[in-house]
């Protein structure tokens, strides 16, 4: 079971790499094809709000039809979306190109986490977890880096290259795990009291936060203190590595002191971070990027445990599109609403908005769960 899990692992850091190593060349790509500023960042973005779409119907699909042949079936999409890049003439068959990625990664991330969890130890959830969102955080962060080495050195049409054949060796990682799992006969709704609610609110709050600061905020408001723009992607970089190297500690302190006091940790550290931004100068930056990315990291992995605690076996794949839907969201809400926030106002008042809203919002899960601190499973 140990080698099952630690192959699982390496796969989610490959499905992540391949697909987030397009990012530094897929904007500049679609304007090659035609496509102005406007339509490249919604090209960009665009297998986003495909996976936030069919997350949830694809993870109820996993629980139906295997979680495992829909983890499989999801990295051919990993490996379908990069052979139509480089078949694509025009930015609209770029755009259609990005759909498939989204709808791939769909597929692939509600199952894969699920059969995390049903491969775990009961009393160890929460550690696997935590192992899964780290592995897979790494890979997300590394892509980037191997994909604009990869188009620096060998030109753009490569990366796509690269990004298949890191596909196929996910596939070749996933072939060996012995995996019968649980089925669901048929599809149950979950009953959605405010225990529920609160649960699955988690990781969009999470994630909120942190995405604001660093898609928002370090690239465009770094820049006004004269920080070079290598120290801003330093930066961006360190936000997602730390969020990354916490998430196994804070899984198994999940397991051990219970999921709801690590979320109400993760919550108020990133609270701290954001704050940490209203000072104006480049320490306090530095100490709130570190903020963000611990808090984001702790809250995570303890949120998606904490839903996958609500549900019977054979609703974890819809749990854990639930809970991916619902972390996508944050990070399209939270720069979303950090731009607003300073073109009514200013980057200060946004940066006060933004701790408020996840200050509040953590008192909001206290009511809404409303379990004792003391209770392991929340």
């Amino acid at each position: 079971m140990k080698r099952d899990l630690f192959l699982l692992y390496i796969a989610g850091f490959c499905g992540y790499a391949s697909s987030s190593m397009v990012f530094p060349i897929i904007a500049p790509y679609s304007i090659e094809l035609g496509a102005n500023n406007t339509v490249a960042g919604i090209i960009s973005g665009g297998f986003a709000l495909v996976t936030f779409l069919t997350m949830v119907p694809l993870g109820i699909v996993a629980d139906r039809v295997g979680r495992f042949k829909v983890t499989l079936f999801g990295m051919v999409f990993f490996i379908v979306a990069p052979v139509l890049y480089i078949l694509s003439t025009n930015y609209i068959q770029l755009l259609l190109a990005r759909f498939v990625h989204g709808f791939g990664i769909a597929l692939f991330v509600p199952a894969l986490n699920a059969i995390v969890i049903d491969l775990s130890p009961e009393t160890r959830k929460g550690e696997a977890l935590g192992w899964i969102a780290t592995f897979t955080m790494l890979g997300y962060s590394a892509g980037p880096l191997l994909g604009g080495v990869t188009a620096d050195v060998y030109g753009t049409i490569s990366v796509f290259y690269f990004s298949i054949l890191v596909s196929v060796i996910a596939i070749l990682l996933l072939s060996p795990v012995k995996y019968r799992g649980v089925r669901a006969e048929r599809f149950r709704m979950v009953e959605l009291n405010r225990k529920v609610f609160g649960a699955m609110s988690t990781p969009f709050l999470a994630t909120v936060g942190s995405s604001a600061i660093a898609i928002y905020t370090i690239p465009l408001y770094l820049p006004e203190f004269n920080i070079d723009t290598s120290f801003v992607g330093l930066l961006v970089f360190a936000l997602f590595f730390i969020s990354a190297v916490v998430r196994v500690p804070a899984g198994i302190l999940s397991d051990v002191v219970g999921r709801f006091p690590v979320i109400l940790i993760g919550l108020t550290v990133q609270f701290v971070g954001i704050l940490m931004f209203f000072l104006n100068d480049v320490p306090f930056f530095v100490f709130g990027t570190i903020l963000s990315g611990m808090g984001m990291g702790l809250a995570n992995p303890a949120g998606f445990a904490l839903i996958s605690d609500m549900v019977p076996p054979d609703q974890r794949g819809f749990a854990m599109g639930i809970s991916s839907a619902s972390l996508q969201l944050g990070v399209f809400t939270g720069p979303t609403v950090m731009g607003l926030l300073v073109d009514l106002y200013s980057f200060s008042f946004a940066f006060l908005a933004m701790a408020t809203i996840i200050l509040l919002s953590s008192i909001g899960l206290i009511f809404l769960i409303g379990r004792s601190i003391f209770d392991r499973r929340g």
